[in-house]
């Protein structure tokens, strides 16, 4: 379990954690405890630039699995595009950091080290860490011992 501290003014969640927010699932009790404590520590929530298109392909999944209706789906989506606070970083710097990191620990796709090369360019540029919180406990695993801004939503007591 993990005691919730900000640690710095800027936070990145990615895609699965901020959908948990909208949507009941497993865990969105989790999701909820965080976003309260990014709301009360007034912490930016950073993304790279494309982290809005895969927020609504979820959505769009779960539409056509059935799971939400259209008129629920479009509240939901705008809800998100209103959600105040948010930073979307589209720099090179952040698509090449992102490349390194995939090649460094192999991972599978951009998507997982475009959320990690946020962090870590708010690092560099801020001096202040900036954690990532994910759902993917494989991620998590992989990464255990190497890169300490990264957490896992089921740590959330």
């Amino acid at each position: 379990m993990k005691v919730l501290v900000a640690m710095s003014k800027y936070i990145c969640l990615d895609s699965s954690v901020f959908v948990k927010l909208f949507i009941e699932e497993d865990d969105s009790n989790k999701a909820k405890v965080l976003f309260q404590k990014i709301i009360e520590d007034n912490q930016m929530i950073v993304l790279p630039a494309f982290a809005w298109a895969e927020i609504g392909s979820i959505i769009r999944k779960k539409i056509r699995r059935g799971e939400l209706g259209p008129r629920e789906a479009d509240e939901i989506w705008s809800a998100f595009r209103q959600f105040p606070g948010i930073i979307y970083l589209e720099e090179e710097a952040v698509a090449d950091r992102a490349w390194k990191i995939s090649r460094y620990f192999n991972l599978p796709t951009l998507y997982d080290a475009a959320f990690l090369a946020v962090s870590e360019e708010i690092k560099w540029r801020t001096g202040e860490t900036c954690e990532l919180w994910t759902t993917d406990e494989r991620l998590v695993q992989n990464l255990k011992g190497k890169k300490e801004y990264v957490n896992s939503l089921k740590d959330i007591g």
